[in-house]
């Protein structure tokens, strides 16, 4: 019996060696473990699908028999103090989108109008919001309080005190009627 068993593992080893097709029960494992891996690799990571970016939006406005009516301002600059070189508005708005400095508790911008100038300051208290697992962590900013100066621009009211991802207003700038 002992010859039969010995005759069937060589005669299996060797259909096995010769054809390729029933790999050792080793390599069958291995070679599994490698295709399972090599499909893994192929899925591809997840997307972000929401908005992680984080501005003040501001609308600037007029009062008209007490009513707030947009107002569009002409030939309009703005910057942020600090950084002289990049514009954030060049022509005309009336409406803005600021970036807020999500390292200090406060920011300040300057609006230039023709031969005006006013600066708006920020102040807020920071944090940090889990977006989700795809699109990481985001600045958010509470608290939201302004101040202006008075050139051109007669006042400002905070509407939304929280600027997270959302296209909501946070800001009215209300302007000097000519």
């Amino acid at each position: 019996m002992r010859q039969e068993t010995d005759i069937y593992t060589k005669a299996t080893k060797d259909i096995r060696k010769a054809s390729g097709i029933f790999p050792a029960p080793g390599r069958l494992t291995a070679a599994v473990v490698v295709i399972l891996l090599l499909l893994a690799a192929c899925n591809p990571s997840p997307r972000c699908l929401e908005n992680t970016d984080v501005y003040l939006h501001a609308r600037f406005l007029t009062l008209d028999n007490g009513k707030d009516k947009d107002t569009t301002l002409q030939n309009v600059r703005m910057w942020g103090i600090g950084r002289e070189d990049s514009l954030i508005v060049d022509g005309s708005a009336w409406k803005i989108s600021l970036p807020l400095d999500a390292h200090y508790d406060s920011c300040a911008f300057v609006i230039a109008n023709d031969t005006l100038q006013d600066t708006v300051s920020f102040h807020y208290t920071r944090s940090t919001r889990l977006l989700s697992f795809e699109c990481g962590f985001i600045a958010e900013f509470n608290d939201l309080k302004i101040q202006i100066t008075r050139h051109f621009l007669d006042s400002a009211a905070v509407v939304n005190p929280l600027v997270t991802n959302t296209d909501d207003e946070n800001v009215k700038i209300y302007l000097f009627r000519d």
